[in-house]
């Protein structure tokens, strides 16, 4: 804890719910180079996942072995929001003190393995949040030379992640939870007219940047849309590319399409059920 603060070095991971690991996992690495570095299944709730790093982020795709056992808890959110986002996840040294700490500050807790624990969207601003102590199996990022320039060289030109976008009605919410529970600092506020009018707050959590953005009319436009549907908040990941006619040329010889319809960046994206329901939009 810092200044009272629960203190994070890093985000660890971004978690893809998807019904097919394998042709999750081959999309990362076709599409964007990812490097898978582990595979696993959690008996405790009956789901697989891979491990990859694109550039300097990890994603997790993870899925429910038997998607129709709602007695899993993975199992029911995977069912209620479909293939999409799932959580981002949080470093903390101590799990067990951190769990305690966000539900003494009244947050909803649940699935607390000791370990890693999840923190509900109504607590947070409207976005699921994972916290963990343990490091990831056989992690690169823990090994001495590793960074952002092992993705240097693939088709896609991806360079590294800019930003992890958020939507929210609840944005005063989310800043409070991000920079008062959680040691994470404002680097902007500001207006946004992407793609609809609102605000945009950049927190710096750790490692990385997470954008917040409130629309000004949370019930229209493609935000809204989001707003109002099954979700847990995350609405893309945002990625720098080398160039963006060469990665829109790579994307091409995939067939996946591209638009730049719904943007929160000036860049464009690849139609999300084109990516098994994840939304990346590239920036140069």
């Amino acid at each position: 804890m810092a200044e009272g603060r629960i203190h994070v070095p890093r985000i660890i991971h971004t978690i893809h719910a998807t019904t097919d690991i394998y042709a999750c996992r081959l999309l990362y690495q076709d599409a964007l180079g990812g490097l898978v570095f582990a595979e696993n299944y959690f008996p405790a709730e009956d789901r697989d996942c891979a491990l990859l790093y694109v550039t300097n982020h990890m994603v997790e795709p993870m899925a429910p072995r038997n998607p129709e056992d709602m007695t899993k808890p993975y199992a029911r959110m995977a069912a209620k929001i479909g293939q999409a986002f799932h959580s981002f996840e949080l470093k903390v040294a101590d799990g067990k003190a951190a769990s305690q700490a966000f539900r003494d500050a009244g947050c909803n807790v649940a699935s607390d393995y000791g370990v890693f624990f999840f923190v509900k969207a109504d607590s947070t601003g409207g976005v699921l949040l994972e916290v963990c102590e343990t490091a990831m199996p056989n992690d690169p990022y823990d090994r001495k030379g590793w960074g952002p320039d092992v993705g240097v060289g693939h088709a896609s030109g991806v360079l590294r992640l800019d930003h992890i976008a958020c939507v929210t009605a609840e944005i005063d919410k989310a800043v409070g939870f991000f920079t008062g529970l959680v040691d994470g600092e404002i680097v902007a506020d500001e207006r946004t007219s992407l793609p609809q009018p609102g605000r945009r707050v950049v927190i710096r959590i750790g490692d990385t940047d997470v954008a917040f953005i409130q629309p000004d009319d949370t019930a229209s436009g493609p935000l809204g849309a989001f707003l109002g549907k099954p979700q847990n908040g995350i609405y893309a990941l945002v990625w720098h590319v080398a160039d963006a006619a060469r990665a829109r040329a790579h994307f091409d010889r995939l067939t996946l399409r591209q638009t730049g319809e719904g943007c929160v960046s000036t860049g464009f994206a690849i139609e999300p059920e084109d990516f098994l329901g994840a939304r990346h939009e590239f920036v140069s």
